[in-house]
């Protein structure tokens, strides 16, 4: 269902401690990025469970935004932070290099016109190349097939290092760590719908 519209969610993030407000923002060792955190309860419950490692939630939109900020307050989370922004202006936005990077449940963008809007489109992931670590990885989750297959033509085409991929997360992934769950992800599984998933990060 579509969240309806909190006109006075950017305001309330602004105010916020939490939220990041001054560009660029220093970025620490061991901090993660979510890009399109949404609601924020997968980042939530790694910060949670990781008091000594920082999250960074980047979301367009504050109306979802405001209940990462909730979920922050109520748990007490001193190590996440919340940015409302573009994906596309990410160099304007930190100071520093990401240990880890997140693309969970990306808007797919489905009409061809629209694949440069893409968060795993070429453009994007060089700009993601720039903000990465030299041991960092970045991992990509989606419920949508056909962004998982133009995710893995982009990673080609820029000369990516794909780690590892799988079009079914839940039954058949070999890769290990822990997957925390977004909302997305929960609803998606509870429908049988498969779970695609990469791991990837750059050449030297």
């Amino acid at each position: 269902m579509r969240l309806r519209h909190n006109k006075n969610a950017l305001q309330l993030i602004n105010d916020s401690n939490y939220s990041i407000k001054n560009f660029p923002f220093h970025i620490e060792k061991n901090t993660t990025l979510e890009i399109g955190m949404g609601k924020g309860k997968m980042l939530s419950e790694m910060a949670l469970d990781n008091p000594k490692m920082q999250f960074i939630g980047l979301e367009k939109y504050a109306t979802p935004a405001l209940f990462a900020l909730k979920k922050i307050e109520n748990l007490k989370l001193n190590n996440m932070r919340i940015l409302i922004g573009n994906a596309n202006k990410i160099l304007e936005y930190f100071d520093n290099k990401f240990d880890t990077i997140w693309l969970t449940f990306s808007d797919p963008w489905p009409k061809k016109r629209h694949f440069k809007r893409r968060l795993v489109y070429r453009d994007f992931l060089k700009l993601y190349k720039s903000i990465l670590s030299e041991n960092g990885k970045i991992f990509f989750k989606s419920d949508n097939d056909n962004l998982y297959q133009f995710a893995l033509e982009e990673l080609l085409a820029v000369n990516a290092n794909i780690i590892y991929h799988t079009n079914d997360l839940h039954n058949k992934c070999e890769y290990d760590f822990k997957n925390y769950l977004t909302d997305y992800e929960i609803k998606f599984n509870l429908a049988g719908k498969n779970i695609n998933f990469i791991v990837f990060n750059f050449k030297k």
